[in-house]
């Protein structure tokens, strides 16, 4: 937008900033030190781009496992665990299962791809990501993405879960266990579904680790109002009082670490906090929408029993690195 067209400051996920910041869109900020260390680390790391910050984060949030405990009045802390419940509650003529995620779109399953080791991008040792560094056909993932094979070959899961097929079950009460985010629970909770949230069970011992998402916000490099947007920001977003007031209309984790500290008593709140803690940033940059294409084309060929897991995660793999210039 021409200077003074446009808003001043622009709300939105941490993954739009790579683009943003190319576009030349946004301009980087400085924060004092003793304003810094208020917040989450990682969401720092999630708005920021080039080692500069575009954005203040002001949440965090990332999948967990969601059970209904009238179904499941214990969760599982192992995968082993995991399959053992949904066993015993499957019934795909209902139909029930015990166990479901959204799926083929990977941003939800990706915890039990990295729980291995799978990953999208390698970093370069300034922290930056390379591109060419692709982990999403390592053995890691490869052994993440057989366990949800063997979960739709064994008839436990659905080949394809729609979001409409996800949330229908969860709120009707035929959902055992969801991975599934903050996002969910009032779908849940509309259809009077007693629920409760938990981390992803350990797999082979290892934490899962999920993706990562940060909302925040970043300022206009075309704003005419810099003084007054700084002073917005410094002095009345970035206290305790306005980011819970934030929380409390839309309850996602506080990134600002004065107001976690106040509502790190909801159990909810605190088993999705717990899942993200072994997490790992959403990446920032634009070629990320080349990337969940290729990656959900990979797991419905799975889903579908068209190829194995080490075909379609390999194929996927070397069209992305080709795509990028990387071969």
């Amino acid at each position: 937008a021409p200077v003074g067209a446009g808003p001043d400051m622009i709300v939105g996920a941490h993954d739009w900033i790579g683009k943003l910041v190319v576009n030349g869109t946004i301009v980087s900020l400085e924060m004092p030190e003793e304003v810094l260390i208020q917040f989450d680390t990682v969401t720092l790391k999630a708005m920021s781009f080039g080692g500069k910050l575009y954005g203040i984060p002001y949440a965090r949030e990332g999948v967990a496992l969601l059970y209904n405990k009238d179904l499941v009045p214990e969760p599982p802390t192992t995968w082993d665990e995991l399959l053992q419940i949904a066993r015993g509650l499957t019934d795909p003529t209902v139909p029930q299962y015990g166990f479901i995620v959204e799926y083929p779109f990977p941003y939800n399953c990706f915890g039990i791809l990295s729980a291995l080791g799978g990953y999208v991008f390698g970093e370069n040792p300034d922290g930056s990501l390379n591109l060419c560094d692709i982990g999403l056909d390592n053995v890691g993932a490869i052994l993440g993405a057989e366990l949800i094979d063997w979960l739709i070959e064994e008839g436990l899961m659905p080949a394809e879960v729609p979001w409409e097929t996800m949330t229908g079950l969860l709120s009707e009460g035929r959902a055992g266990m969801v991975i599934t985010g903050p996002w969910s629970i009032p779908i849940a909770k509309g259809g009077g579904v007693d629920v409760g949230v938990t981390p992803i069970p350990l797999i082979c011992g290892q934490h899962p680790r999920p993706f990562v998402g940060v909302p925040g916000v970043m300022v206009s490099a075309y704003s005419p109002n810099m003084v007054i947007v700084q002073d917005f920001l410094f002095n009345h977003f970035i206290t305790k009082e306005t980011m819970l007031t934030m929380y409390h209309y839309d309850p996602r984790i506080p990134a600002y670490l004065p107001a976690y500290e106040e509502v790190a008593v909801d159990p909810i709140m605190c088993g999705f906090a717990e899942s993200i803690t072994n997490g790992i940033s959403l990446p920032n940059i634009p070629e990320m929408s080349v990337v969940w294409s290729i990656w959900a084309d990979a797991m419905a060929l799975i889903g579908r029993q068209k190829l194995e897991p080490h075909e379609a995660l390999h194929q996927a793999a070397e069209k992305i690195r080709e795509t990028l210039g990387c071969k």
